[in-house]
């Protein structure tokens, strides 16, 4: 009997550390965008390979921000914002011959609730900062 309920309690501790969540604020804002060229955006986050949210469509000009639920622990991370151009979906890369990429990839550790920034410069390049948002040099 103590056996059983030793691995009782042995599983129900095991099953409690899996399938944790946190969250992950994505916030995402472009300056320098010319007139004329404000296009649509939205902004999809990846964990390991699989989508697990995107943001509302915004302006370039409006900041976008959206909240994803996150699995704990480390993960490979993926970032990609989209640009709406005649009438499709585009990554927002220099491949589609935008200045630059605004994507962002690394492997990160998600313990608790986190913000993350990425700043557009459309007359420089991406910027990206954790916690605070990307200062702008006037």
């Amino acid at each position: 009997m103590k056996k059983l309920l030793f691995i009782s309690c042995l599983l129900m501790i095991t099953l409690t550390g899996f399938g944790q969540n946190t969250k992950l604020t994505v916030y995402v804002k472009f300056i320098n965008v010319e007139e004329g060229y404000d296009h649509e955006t939205k902004t999809t986050v990846f964990i390991d390979d699989k989508e697990i949210g995107t943001s509302p469509v915004t302006a370039e000009t409006k900041t976008g921000t959206f909240t994803v639920d996150v699995p704990t622990g480390n993960h490979s991370l993926k970032i990609v914002n989209y640009a709406m151009y005649e009438g499709k979906w585009e990554e927002h890369t220099t491949a589609n011959d935008y200045s630059f990429d605004l994507v962002y990839a690394e492997d990160h550790n998600f313990k608790k609730p986190e913000k993350f920034y990425m700043l557009g410069d459309l007359d420089q390049e991406m910027k990206v900062s954790w916690k605070k948002p990307v200062k702008v040099k006037k």
